[in-house]
């Protein structure tokens, strides 16, 4: 079946087995709690495309495929030091993305900053939400300014 939450990912389920086919363009991952079942179907698809096992998945979309026993733990690591090189000067690390004060000052902001810039760092932001669930409120409030952002938006995204 598909699932709801993403139409490029197919979920096999009975009692005792369950897979999981993920395509992304030309790229397929395919894995599941059963890798007699996993195989069977490599060797399916095998049988009628041209494709290419490339075994245990170590890095996929940017992220760091790590197996666990409880499951698969994705880590963006290099993806937070490659975008604090890049675009992050200046960032600080904080326990809260965005503390009340900071998003009332929002209203209050004053010169404007280079939009492109204060883009791209909400755009990686935004990327690295799907691992950081912590910052996803910080960074929707902070996309609604990408239009005209001030330097107070481009001091609280970092």
């Amino acid at each position: 079946m598909n699932s709801k939450a993403d139409s490029s990912l197919f979920i096999y389920k009975t009692k005792s087995i369950t897979c999981y086919f993920l395509v992304y363009v030309n790229d397929l991952v395919i894995t599941g709690n059963n890798p007699i079942f996993v195989s069977s179907i490599i060797d399916q698809l095998g049988n009628r495309f041209s494709l290419k096992d490339m075994g245990q998945l170590p890095f996929f979309l940017g992220m760091k495929v790590i197996p666990t026993t409880t499951g698969l733990f994705l880590s963006q690591h290099k993806y937070i030091k490659d975008i604090t090189n890049i675009n992050m000067h200046g960032a600080k690390e904080v326990t809260i993305p965005l503390s009340t004060t900071t998003v009332l000052k929002f209203i209050d902001g004053t010169s404007s900053v280079d939009n492109r810039e204060f883009r791209s760092v909400i755009g990686s932001l935004q990327y690295l939400s799907l691992t950081r669930p912590n910052i996803y409120f910080a960074v929707n409030k902070l996309s609604q300014f990408m239009h005209k952002s001030t330097t107070t938006h481009s001091t609280a995204a970092k």
